[in-house]
Formats: structure tokens, sequence, C-alpha cells
């Protein structure tokens, strides 16, 4: 087996970033093909004064993780069939329920919401389900609701957030290649109502929703060759304007509210983010770290213009890129096998970027002999890279691989 080994020809530390803990959701990998999990899904946590990462619990005997929601020092996790509530700090399972086919969370008002679709593992076509949307307790998991065929949405759901008191879901039938279709429901939780809007022809397929400016942007993938953003906004009548993004496919990248109410976008195999205008739901035609990995997740810091970006070969390894608000990559930790999502802890500091700027130094890029912006991960044995700092020094360092 050959590992790689980074050795720095001269020491560089990466700067303090504050108290502020990111958890990582790691999907991990699974073998469909033969039913083997190769790395199961695992939980952990980025200290960010440190740049260190620790795993919290792995979840051994389960093939795929699917979401994260973090509250009151507790993760409320989506697995395989299954909705678990952890304890942030020791990793143990609190509480357990099989809920087959879920997808997605929210919370609100004390109840944890589930969207519900996916694949029959013996049939290979779509979960047979009787509901796609359903409640839990969120202090012990016991069932609380749900919506039914006839009640709620008819499709598989995916995606789902939360706006206006009201619980915003995804139906996009995404299990049947071909039959997708591109409808957003809401269900009010004060009146038991659901509703539905169709986004038309150009909106199917929609895989993520966020709350921004006053409506509802959502991520729409098509049949996987075109992707399009739909704004939604609620009120006596639904208001629906989709933006179709010509000729390029988001798939299962990462999407999340920057700022100036502004959707960051990653488009599959291209590098940095699209942005999008909240207010409008148009491209912006402006690119975010232009010069970053693409994304498989994102997160944003609450009260600063940093991004953090989970990256992977979904085969060996993952890791989460730091990005300043100038763009420039800061940092990068490694993580387990496909981080597919990456949540903020309750803790959060409130002036990252002042705490970058008050230490003596910090990353401000890497790049290689011909001066080209890259990722450190990126580097191949016998690469020399060039690390600047934010005064300007220059720290040189040489990929060896031991064998």
């Amino acid at each position: 087996m050959k590992t790689t080994l980074t050795l720095l020809l001269a020491s560089m530390s990466l700067s303090v970033l504050g108290q502020t803990q990111l958890y990582v959701l790691n999907e991990g990998r699974f073998d469909w093909n033969n039913g083997v999990i190769d790395e199961a899904p695992s939980l952990g946590v980025i200290d960010l004064a440190t740049s260190s990462y620790a795993q919290i619990a792995s979840f051994d005997s389960i093939a795929f993780a699917t979401d994260l929601e973090v509250q009151g020092g507790h993760g409320y996790i989506c697995l395989e069939n299954t909705v678990m509530k952890v304890n942030l700090i020791t990793g143990e399972v609190l509480h357990e329920v099989m809920l087959e086919g879920a997808q997605e969370l929210a919370l609100l008002d004390g109840m944890l919401y589930v969207t519900r679709g996916g694949v029959d593992p013996a049939t290979w076509g779509p979960l047979d389900l009787e509901s796609h949307l359903a409640w839990l307790n969120s202090d012990d998991l016991s069932f609380e609701g749900e919506l039914t065929l006839t009640s709620g949405p008819q499709y598989a759901c995916q995606a789902i957030c939360v706006h206006n008191g009201q619980v915003v879901v995804g139906v996009n039938n995404g299990w049947v290649w071909g039959g997708e279709v591109g409808l957003v429901g809401t269900y009010d939780p004060a009146s038991g109502l659901y509703t539905e809007v169709d986004l038309g022809e150009a909106g199917k397929n929609p895989v993520a929703l966020h709350e921004v400016d006053g409506a509802v942007l959502s991520v729409n993938n098509g049949d996987w060759s075109s992707t399009s953003v739909s704004r939604v906004v609620a009120g006596e009548t639904l208001d629906v304007s989709t933006e179709v993004l010509a000729d390029v496919a988001a798939g299962c990248n990462a999407s999340a509210v920057v700022s100036a109410n502004r959707l960051a976008l990653q488009i599959d195999q291209e590098a940095g983010l699209r942005l999008v205008d909240g207010a409008t739901g148009l491209g912006t035609g402006e690119t975010l770290n232009p010069s970053a990995s693409s994304a498989y997740s994102l997160a944003v810091h609450p009260s600063s213009d940093m991004t953090f970006s989970g990256v992977t070969d979904f085969v060996s390894e993952g890791h989460v890129e730091m990005h300043d608000d100038l763009g420039n990559l800061v940092g990068s930790v490694q993580v387990g096998i496909a981080p597919g999502t990456l949540v903020w802890g309750e803790t959060a500091t409130d002036n990252l970027n002042d705490i970058m700027r008050a230490n003596v130094a910090w990353p401000a890029g890497t790049y290689d002999l011909q001066g080209r912006a890259m990722a450190p991960h990126q580097a191949s044995p016998g690469q020399v890279l060039l690390h600047v700092d934010s005064r300007g020094t220059v720290t040189k360092e040489v990929v060896v691989r031991m064998d």
C-alpha cells in the first residue's frame, strides 16, 4: 500500500480561526455492485482554532448517509432507512428509529421533518412508499405524523427547508429515470394544509432548497444534463420564475446562500462557484472562489464571507477547503470520504475574519512553480509547492512518496 507524505522544508502554521466548530457528515463509500461497505459513513468535527479534525462517531453497519442537522448539542442524522440523534460530544447514539427512504431533515418547533424517497435495493426500482413527508419528535424521535399520498406529495421528495414557519419540500420523483417532476410543496403545521406549485418543464428535479431574500430558491437538475434555478414566493398566490443555466449540470454538487443574498452554485466539472441573485433568481455572471476545487458540499460562515467546501474523489479521500473573503485558499483539512454535509455548531464566532487578520501571518495561497493556484492535496509526488502568507513570505514544500 502506498501512502503520500508531505515534507515541509520550512515550517508554516495555519492561522487561528476562532472557536468555531464545523460538523462534517461523511457519506463514506459503498460498493453498490457487491453490496460491500468499503468505508462506513461517519460524523466528525473541525475545530477551526487548530485546523484539526476529530471523528465523533462511525456508523459501521450502514451503507450511506444523506443529511445532518445540529441543535442543542445534538446531531440529527439521516442514514440508510434510519434517523439517529447523536450526542455531539461523546458520539453516543441517544435515539434511533427506522424510517424507510429517509432523505433529508429540517427542524421546526420541536419537530424533525423528514423527506422520503429512494431506491429499492432488491429491484433497483423506486421505493413504494405511502408517505413522502413525515415528522418525528425532536426529543426522542417518536413518530408524530405524516402526509399520505392523498394529503401530501404523491412523488418522492428530497430537498427540504423551513420558510416563514412552514416546511418546504422539493418533490422530484428523482429515483425514476426519465420520470422526474418539478414541484415545490409547502406544509403549514399550524393549519395542516399542504399546497404545491409546479416549476414547469424547465424546473424538473429540484434537488436543493434555500431560503433567501423573502423567497425560496430551488436548484433543479432536470434530466441531469441541465440545471435551472427557480424562485418561489409564497403569498395569497404562488409566484414562480425559473432561470435556465444552459448546457451545464449541477449534478449532486453543492449550493449555499452567501453574502448579499446570493446563491452560490457548484456546476459539475467547473472550478469556482456560480452566483445567483436571490432577489431575482438570475445569474450574476460572477464566480466565487474561481480557483477552488469542485465542491461536493458547502458551508458559509454565519457572520463572515469565508466559505468551507467539502471536496472528494468518492473513492479514497475527502477534505474540507477554507477560502477567505478574497477567494484565497487558507487551509485544507482531511476528513472522511465524501463529506456531503457541512453544518455549523451553535457557538460560531462573529469575528472570524478579524481573528484571521489579527494573526502575525496567515496563509494567503498555495501555488505551483508556474504560479498556478492549487490545493495542497492535489500535489503529485516530487512536485514543489509554494505557500504564500499574508506578509508575503514564501515557504517551499516538496511532496515525496513512501512505498
